[in-house]
């Protein structure tokens, strides 16, 4: 392996073009990538590791800024492919002073422009996968779209239903349950982005993150080069299970009345400032609430686990696809 660049963030410009906004532009281009999938860890370990003061995360979440633009396949049961993907401003205060800066999107597992962009334009980054049983993978991410989305309102069982009359197989142009069938599909994707850039990936299993997530973390900080954190570093959990509150002060904020919105409207003229005083208002409503996930009966789970059986193995004999020396665990 060639020997490693690492570097800060050089001062960003900006450039206005015509009509007046503004293209933000920063260089070089974040070098370290963790990318997924969805539902594995990674809003955990993002946070983990964007404490430590080598790591600058200019986003508050995800960015998706390597897939920008029109999507390749679908993102969730209500956004198919070709909706529009703009990536968010990002944070650039500070980010000079830093060795690593970190993007975490788990949808550039799955895109083929973002592994071309890796490889072809970033040949500093490295790249973190993580991975997770695919059937838990499955549900979770069902949960995750009801936790989320207001117009998504499938439940489980019809959910199920509708993969089963596809015969389990992912297909781009039904989104409805495109997220659920090919985003556990985790093996073809891994092993693209491992074939493309071998040493500059390290795969992390979901059990390794949940076993120990200090010697876990501390195992890749090891690998950036980087201080790895003290023995008895508490590092909570995000993102973890949850539903949309059905309180129902909660419903009236996330969906106000119509003669509200239009006094809204009157009172606050434009949409800068109904936002500027609204929006805090109303986050209340969109804070899920933590639930416990119900019992999938062993019949249904059998047969997933048929349906996601090479994914299954994949994980199991994880060494023999993939160099040890790659794998975190």
């Amino acid at each position: 392996m060639k020997p490693y660049l690492k570097r800060g963030v050089q001062s960003h410009t900006r450039h206005r073009p015509y009509g007046g906004q503004r293209v933000h532009r920063f260089h070089p281009s974040p070098n370290l990538l963790l990318i997924g999938g969805p539902k594995t860890g990674t809003t955990s370990l993002m946070h983990w590791l964007a404490s430590h003061e080598e790591i600058h995360h200019p986003w508050k979440n995800e960015s998706h800024f390597l897939m920008a633009g029109p999507a390749e396949f679908p993102t969730s049961p209500i956004h198919p492919k070709g909706t529009a993907i703009l990536a968010p401003r990002a944070d650039l205060d500070g980010a000079d002073e830093h060795q690593w800066v970190m993007d975490k999107s788990t949808f550039h597992l799955y895109s083929q422009r973002a592994l071309e962009a890796v490889s072809e334009h970033l040949p500093d980054a490295r790249v973190i996968i993580t991975l997770r049983h695919p059937v838990d993978l499955m549900l979770s991410m069902h949960q995750e779209h009801r936790k989320r989305l207001m117009e998504y309102d499938t439940d489980r069982a019809t959910m199920i239903e509708l993969s089963r009359n596809q015969s389990f197989l992912p297909d781009e142009d039904i989104p409805e349950t495109y997220s659920f069938l090919q985003f556990p599909r985790l093996k073809a994707p891994t092993l693209r982005w491992v074939g493309e850039l071998g040493e500059r990936v390290r795969v992390v299993p979901l059990s390794s993150i949940a076993a120990d997530p200090l010697a876990t973390t501390n195992k890749i900080l090891s690998w950036l080069g980087t201080n790895e954190m003290p023995q008895g570093t508490k590092l909570p959990r995000y993102n973890e299970r949850g539903r949309m509150n059905p309180a129902g002060w909660a419903k009236l904020l996330r969906t106000p009345p119509s003669f509200l919105s239009g006094m809204a409207k009157i009172l606050l003229p434009t949409k800068r400032l109904r936002r500027a005083v609204l929006d805090p208002i109303r986050s209340p409503g969109f804070k899920p609430v933590s639930t416990d996930s119900s019992v999938l009966d062993d019949e249904t789970r059998r047969e997933l686990e048929r349906a996601f059986a090479e994914e299954i193995e994949f994980q199991d004999n994880l060494a023999s696809y993939i160099d040890p020396s790659l794998i975190v665990g």
